[in-house]
């Protein structure tokens, strides 16, 4: 027998060694986190019931708005039957963004006891079904909530949000807190991508946040533009003492939708507005819901002829995940290769943001606002621009360094 032999089967520790997986733990840190974000919601809620004396809301309805509210962030839908609104959707960004936190943190002590027991790879993909269940069922039960109250949330709609929060907040936390994680279905779904795409993610993610910055560039410009007007909105509402700041803390929620609202509508696709829309050459009139910022919407009729540029945006983003994906890449490399690499990133870029504008939209039925935001015509109009600046950018940049 060889040294190497004989100091082997120490230096490994056998599965009878590990300590036995937190699946309990998990599905209630999983549990935890829905529970905790429905009584973040619940103290703004309870807090203007309190403080507004020309309420007659019970606290019990208090409870049940904050249980609909956490629905709405996952982008779930409610009905009113005493206002004959059959489904309402319309997740406020920020607050779903808040819930991703949560989830990050809640899972936090589940990557922990996973490094300490030194778990498998398939008993860490275990632990985190097990969370994803935990948090399934709290969701259900926290939205179950909202039936005592006024705004009843549509159980079922719960689930797509569901999905997207635990794969958000799960993987952040396994690639912020994990140490040697292993997840084998993980690693088998990444050697069947093509390596084009996997050296994609990095730049399609940077691009969606230069898209993102300028979408908030978009909106910041056109409320200081029509910043008196906003005013007068707000000032028709008709609100006073705790029920301003509620109003303005809830367009705050909001912001990120209206950000992505700018970014569907810079690809050239037209904004619906309802019974209207919004596009880079005119904006048609409609009824809007009573939200003090979208008074800096252009008024109705035709645009300057300016507004046309805005379609060189997500081109011009285009080529800087064309530049980020290809940029490292040697001089030598062919330049069909380059290509192929950056229309990956414009792909995995439009992936991205066909999953945020899919989040952004709101509606209510029946009625002239059955859809607010951007129309998917968004995602192809952004698919192609994307990559026409992607591989431009490669291509560009490849005779570039090659004759210069």
């Amino acid at each position: 027998m060889s040294l190497l032999d004989r100091i082997a089967p120490t230096s490994q520790r056998t599965s009878d060694d590990r300590g036995t997986p937190p699946y309990a733990i998990a599905f209630g840190s999983g549990a935890l986190a829905p529970v905790a974000f429905t009584l973040v919601l619940f103290v703004p809620v309870l807090a203007s019931w309190t403080l507004d004396p020309r309420t007659s809301t019970e606290w019990s309805n208090a409870l049940a708005i904050a249980s609909s509210a956490f629905g709405l962030s996952l982008r779930g839908s409610i009905s009113v039957p005493h206002n004959g609104i059959e489904a309402l959707h319309f997740a406020p960004m920020v607050a779903t963004a808040l819930l991703v936190v949560i989830t990050r943190f809640a899972y936090r002590p589940v990557q922990h006891a996973l490094d300490d027991s030194d778990a498998a790879g398939e008993e860490q993909q275990r632990t985190s079904i097990a969370f994803g269940l935990g948090f399934l069922v709290s969701t259900l039960a926290a939205g179950a909530v909202s039936h005592i109250g006024p705004a009843p949330v549509r159980l079922w709609t719960l689930l797509p949000g569901v999905v997207v929060v635990v794969l958000a907040g799960v993987a952040w936390s396994i690639r912020r807190d994990g140490e040697g994680v292993r997840l084998p279905w993980l690693e088998a779904a990444a050697e069947r991508l093509h390596l084009n795409v996997r050296r994609a993610v990095r730049p399609a993610a940077e691009g969606l946040g230069v898209l993102f910055t300028t979408g908030a560039l978009l909106v910041f410009l056109l409320v200081m533009m029509r910043l008196d007007r906003v005013g007068k909105v707000a000032a028709l509402l008709d609100v006073s003492g705790s029920g301003v700041a509620l109003l303005w803390f809830a367009q705050l929620l909001i912001v990120p939708n209206l950000i992505l609202f700018g970014v569907g509508w810079m690809t050239g696709a037209p904004l619906a507005l309802g019974a209207g829309n919004l596009s880079t050459g005119s904006a048609e009139a409609t009824i809007l819901p009573s939200v003090p910022l979208l008074g800096a919407l252009p008024e109705p009729g035709p645009l300057a002829a300016f507004f046309h540029a805005v379609l060189l945006v997500p081109v011009l983003v285009g080529a800087f995940i064309g530049w980020r994906a290809t940029a490292s890449m040697p001089t030598l490399t062919h330049i069909g290769r380059k290509v192929q690499v950056a229309a990956s990133a414009a792909g995995v870029a439009t992936i991205g943001l066909a999953v945020l504008l899919w989040f952004s939209r709101a509606g209510m039925s029946p009625g002239q606002l059955d859809l607010i935001g951007p129309a998917w015509t968004s995602v192809v109009y952004g698919a192609v621009e994307l990559a026409l600046g992607a591989c431009l950018a490669a291509t560009a940049l490849h005779f570039w360094r090659r004759f210069r």
